[in-house]
């Protein structure tokens, strides 16, 4: 076997194992980003979800409100009065991030 051959088998082999790692690494990168795309549409989603969250509570507290006006007891409204300022304090600061 002359020099040359040898060369050229190992040239041939090192351009082999460079293709493969470029293709490899492009594997590697398109993991990678569909992973963040995927992360950043599960934290939007929450986003939504959470505004949502809020005014549900919302409403659910002026349901123990109404329900505290017609038993008549006093520390039932007060709990009401607290979720409802407390939620909408959370659904304004919700506002304010964006």
């Amino acid at each position: 076997m002359s020099k040359v051959y040898l060369s050229n088998v190992f040239y041939e082999k090192a351009k082999e194992t460079e293709n493969k790692m470029k293709e490899k690494i492009y594997d590697v990168k398109n993991t990678v980003q569909q992973s963040i795309s995927q992360a950043k549409a599960k934290f939007h989603r929450n986003k939504k979800r959470n505004q949502i969250g809020n005014c549900v509570s919302i409403a659910i507290a002026l349901l123990i409100m109404a329900a505290s006006w017609l038993t008549a007891t006093n520390w039932l409204f007060w709990i009401g009065v607290v979720s409802i300022l407390s939620n909408a304090l959370l659904f304004s600061i919700s506002f304010i991030k964006r």
